[in-house]
């Protein structure tokens, strides 16, 4: 029978924030558009340097954001070092240079 069509009907987008802490808690820097595929979003957060076991005491974090319907959902984290996170930007804005530019297909 399968999943209702609203629910066919809604796609979700993935997202990586990036974060630092505040005396008043994280806030946002940085943000980029990973697209509609999951499985993309997710092999590129993979791909991230960084530690999963440290966030409450991290002063630097990327988070994987999926919004579906309009509500953004954690999916994971990863904290990091102010040079790590050079490499992660690095890397993300590889990845999908790579995706969007270089494998376009004709």
């Amino acid at each position: 029978m399968g999943l209702p069509l609203f629910w066919r009907a809604m796609k979700s987008e993935y997202d990586v924030l990036i974060s630092f802490r505040t005396p008043d808690g994280f806030k946002v820097c940085g943000q980029y558009f990973l697209g509609k595929d999951r499985g993309f979003a997710e092999s590129v957060f993979t791909g991230l340097i960084g530690r999963e076991d440290i966030i409450d005491t991290a002063v630097l974090h990327l988070d994987l954001m999926e919004t579906r319907d309009g509500l953004p959902i954690k999916i994971r984290s990863v904290s990091c070092k102010l040079s790590e996170l050079c490499a992660n930007c690095e890397y993300i804005t590889k990845e999908l240079f790579r995706v969007h530019a270089v494998e376009r297909p004709n």
